[in-house]
């Protein structure tokens, strides 16, 4: 079964990108001209060398070969996701890049999903002597094919155009074969720039802390003496590196120079996990000892850490850097890649290696291939461009252009020589030269085997599990080391059998058994469900007597046509569409196949799909928990203000957040979030440490009684609204006991004492850390000054759910009330009058009049802001956190837009979806449930019933 992509409508942004072009003062194109959508074009308005040199080689190209017409390729992105996330979509709607930007992590997949030509064919046919290599039948079929000879010579030409430690990626074998493809290894991507990790290192700050700003640290043990003598100075650090899911990337140095591999392939050419040895035991103890090993300084004091590492914090790492609070870092550098760095300032230096060995880096490229569904037109037009970007012609224009900028010293040395610019090569800083060839050298690419796009995620697991573990360092190190190791060990485990799919025929078997009972469970529920509302519905129209004739009701048929027709073909049609999905292995390009059960069988075995669930549901309760009550509360208390022209003060003030863009709310709370101490609430946050002793034991205290007063209200509530029914009461009294509980939940472990491996790891003695000691320590906090520290709110994977949910109460609160204060002018007022008069205080009349008359109410927009939170939030998220930190945020709507629009699974995003939509139904058959039984009147209906006593 053949599905291809849907084609949607033209690219965005074409005559704006034309500028290339018209720039160049080229003539007007002609009626029959090529378009050549790329990635990487700069964008017509960036002013920096780098754009400058990119624009003057295509006006060189372009007067080259002016049937073409060169087109940046500009589509929506999400921040952290637009290099993977942006060009499938466009794709998928029909508007892809005909180049495509190829990174080693990303290129198994791109291969494997079909995506790219093999460029030695096309390549061939651009340099062939026979035209008729380069036209095409009416039918769109290449006229003819390049001889073998041809073939092999192109390949021999990009040969050498790829460096050694990059060919092995871009020439091999696909994992599948495709129709019109010689099986076999092939070139799928060339490389335009090469790129290298270095370790940069502050020249002032080195000699601030008395080390010679000309010698860099050479293994490991000198980079942590270093880094120990810079914290030593006051508000500094040694190192800096990010943690969270990118932690194995910005390690990745210490890896491979440790001997590490993420993945390799066996001997029949299976990719495997790699990275459960010894030696990445050692790396990450290493980079424990660097992070949160204490050590005592030259004057005596005790610190903690020599090196930064917060969780993401892209922003402040930068902030620091530049500020000169860090000593080192590492970074990607390139000939042509170095014009930020200062030489007098900043110094460059090979990765340090461990003390045994040699050192070695992270080898990666930028490079472009060849989008398969172009035409053969726009194929040929894109090999053009690749050739003449990696060729001589182009070289030179980059060169002259840069050393005119005076940018020369950051360029190769041999290609400064081959030029002309002998003077040039001598200015160059000899760290910086033999730096990067040394790199080149000894690199390692980046991962590149099969399903890589995750491998990252995966190795950071057990990285972040031993950084959050500073016990570790009072083990004796081979305790430690085999504890890691055994971290290692359950991770990679887990990459063969779910990233790899390295599974048994009896394991397949049982899975798929299992993923044929959900299904079949999901279609009972869906059946079960809409037959019982139907039922309900049924049974609410008896009751109401004869049915009115077509002919009366024609016209509002009518009128309802409309907008059935368009929720039919805006949401059911999709649906009824993408059903389907589910049993198929769906692909963009390639041949969808159905594979039946097996998508279901590969989610529910996979703990990432279940964490996804489990965060979907604590995001539900708190989204319920803490946005639902607020409105009802505005409302009431809105309802209550004394005069006209407060209410609508009041009102205006809490309405004003629905005027405030989404986007400028986002922007507004991330600003907020800032987890620096420079942040906005880290700044309120960090005030109440000026209030000292007495202050802060006041203000303790006032929030120790306020809270324990809220949770003793909400029990009360339990208790005494006697007109709510037993389970709601029931509800209450447990969410309230579920607070206290976790109030007393610290009193209780201070008792218990620490866990036995801190108390082990430690030599501490567990009758004096435990018990009424352990006790008394933990009551003992509650008196003195505050000694708060900066939060990490969003990039803190404990409080980035709860950190995403708030801004939306915030924005929630008064557009929801708007409902409550409509249902409270159907309060009798006299009935109100006659309980003030009686004594009855607002505790009362809320609890006895208000509550009860829009209790039906207020079930149901619970039902439907418990729909509403298990269907959105996921726009929200998105652009709050992208589902991070260390997937905190990543409910199952984030989980299937990933899979599908980053990992290209879109099939077993599809059967999330179906799991998704069981539970969803479920709810929204009980809210239609609980509707059925309502009866709606209008006003005057209400009144003549009330005057006839009924």
């Amino acid at each position: 079964m053949r599905v291809r992509a849907f084609r949607g409508a033209a690219a965005v942004g074409v005559g704006l990108a034309l500028a290339f072009v018209r720039a160049a003062g080229a003539e007007e194109p002609p009626a029959e001209r090529i378009l050549l959508r790329m990635q990487t074009l700069p964008s017509p308005i960036a002013t920096g060398i780098g754009p400058q040199v990119s624009r003057m080689i295509v006006r060189e190209f372009v007067a080259l070969y002016p049937q073409y017409d060169l087109v940046a390729f500009t589509f929506p992105g999400l921040e952290g996701m637009s290099m993977d996330q942006g060009p499938l979509m466009a794709i998928a709607t029909g508007v892809p890049p005909h180049a495509l930007y190829v990174n080693f992590r990303q290129s198994s997949t791109y291969i494997n999903h079909g995506f790219l030509v093999p460029l030695e064919h096309l390549l061939a046919r651009v340099l062939s002597d026979d035209p008729r290599v380069r036209e095409t039948d009416a039918g769109g079929g290449w006229l003819a094919d390049p001889a073998p000879a041809e073939v092999e010579r192109a390949l021999g030409l990009l040969r050498e155009r790829v460096v050694d430690a990059a060919w092995r990626v871009v020439y091999r074998a696909a994992d599948t074969d495709r129709e019109g493809v010689p099986r076999g290894e092939h070139v799928w991507a060339l490389p335009y720039r090469h790129l290298v990790r270095a370790l940069l290192y502050r020249r002032d700050v080195f000699n601030e802390a008395g080390l010679d700003p000309n010698r860099p640290p050479r293994d490991w043990n000198e980079l942590l003496a270093y880094s120990r003598r810079i914290r030593e100075l006051p508000g500094k650090f040694g190192f800096m590196y990010a943690t969270g899911p990118a932690v194995s990337w910005s390690t990745y140095s210490f890896m491979v120079s440790n001997g590490v591999r993420y993945m390799e392939q066996d001997a029949d050419g299976r990719w495997r996990a790699a990275f459960n040895t010894p030696e990445a035991a050692e790396a990450i103890y290493y980079l424990l000892r660097l992070t949160r090993e204490p050590f005592e300084t030259s004057d005596g004091r005790t610190l903690t850490g020599a090196a930064f590492a917060p969780l993401g914090g892209v922003r402040e790492m930068n902030l620091r850097w530049d500020r000169g609070e860090i000593g080192m870092q590492f970074a990607y550098l390139s000939f042509e890649e170095g014009i930020d760095i200062n030489p007098a300032l900043v110094g460059v230096a090979p990765t340090p290696g461990p003390v045994r060995g040699h050192g070695a880096s992270e080898l990666n490229c930028m490079m472009l291939g060849v989008f398969s569904g172009a035409t053969p037109a726009q194929q040929i037009g894109v090999m053009r461009y690749l050739w003449f970007l990696t060729g001589e012609r182009a070289e030179e224009i980059r060169t002259r252009a840069y050393v005119d900028a005076g940018h020369g010293t950051i360029l190769d040395p041999d290609t400064l020589e081959r030029f002309g610019y002998s003077d040039i090569v001598r200015q160059i800083p000899a760290d910086w030269r033999e730096t990067v060839q040394e790199t080149f050298r000894a690199g390692v690419p980046e991962p590149y085997g099969r399903n890589t796009q995750l491998i990252y995620h995966y190795v950071s697991d057990p990285i972040n599990w031993a950084l959050e573990r500073p016990e570790l360092l009072q083990l004796p190190e081979e305790e430690a080391l085999r504890r890691i190791r055994r971290q290692l060990d359950e991770t990679a485990a887990r990459v063969d059998r779910f990233m790899l799919g390295e599974l048994s025929p009896r394991e397949w078997r049982v899975r798929r058994t299992v993923g044929g009972l959900t299904l079949l469970l999901i279609v009972a529920v869906f059946v079960t469900t809409i037959t019982w509302v139907w039922r309900a519905f049924s049974r609410q129209e008896q009751t109401l007597g004869e049915r009115p004739a077509f002919r009366k009701t024609r016209f509002a048929y009518l009128m309802v046509l409309p907008g059935l027709a368009l929720i039919l073909f805006v949401a059911y049609l999709p649906l009824v569409l993408g059903v389907p999905l589910a049993l198929f292995d769906y692909q963009l390009v390639l041949e969808s196949r159905f594979v039946g059960l097996d998508n279901f069988a590969t989610i529910l075995y996979d703990a990432r799909f279940w964490a996804s669930l489990g965060r979907t549901f604590y995001y539900v309760l708190l989204v319920v928990g803490l946005g639902f009550w607020p409105p009802i509360l505005v409302a009431i208390l809105l309802d209550e203000v004394p005069t006209q022209t407060l209410k609508y003060v009041f009102r205006t003030i809490f309405y004003l957040p629905t005027v405030v863009s989404g986007i400028i709310m986002v922007f507004l709370w991330r600003q907020f979030y800032e987890p620096s101490e420079s942040g906005f609430l880290n700044q309120v946050l960090l005030s109440v440490n000026r209030l000292g002793p007495v202050g802060g034991t006041a203000l303790k205290l006032l929030l120790l009684v306020s809270w324990l007063s809220l949770v003793g209200f909400i029990f009360s509530c339990a208790v005494r609204l006697k007109e709510l029914s037993w389970p709601v009461r029931a509800a209450v009294g447990a969410f309230a006991l579920a607070l206290l509980g976790a109030t007393l939940w610290p009193l209780v472990r201070s008792f218990r004492g620490p866990d036995e491996l801190v108390i082990a790891a430690q030599g501490l003695d567990a009758a004096a850390v435990s018990g009424w000691r352990g006790l008394g320590a933990y009551l003992a906090s509650f008196f003195g000054p505050f000694n708060l520290r900066p939060l990490g709110w969003i990039e803190d994977p404990g409080m980035a759910m709860i950190s995403v949910v708030i801004p939306m109460v915030w924005a929630s609160a008064g557009p929801g009330c708007i409902i409550y204060l409509a249902a409270l002018k159907t309060v009798p007022e006299d009935l109100v009058e006659a309980a003030t008069i009686d004594g009855a205080g607002i505790i009362q009349r809320i609890s006895y009049i208000t509550l009860p008359r829009v209790k039906f109410l207020i079930l149901i927009q619970l039902m439907g802001a418990t729909i509403g939170a298990f269907q959105g939030g996921t726009n929200f998220i998105m652009v709050m956190t992208g589902g991070g930190p260390s997937g905190a945020t990543r409910t199952l709507g984030i989980d299937i837009f990933q899979r599908a629009w980053v990992e290209l699974g879109f099939s077993t995003g599809a059967a999330m979806g179906w799991v998704l939509g069981a539970i969803v139904i479920v709810l929204t058959c009980q809210q239609l449930r609980r509707m059925s039984r309502a009866t709606f009147r209008t006003a005057a209906q209400a009144e003549a019933e009330k005057a006839a006593g009924r």
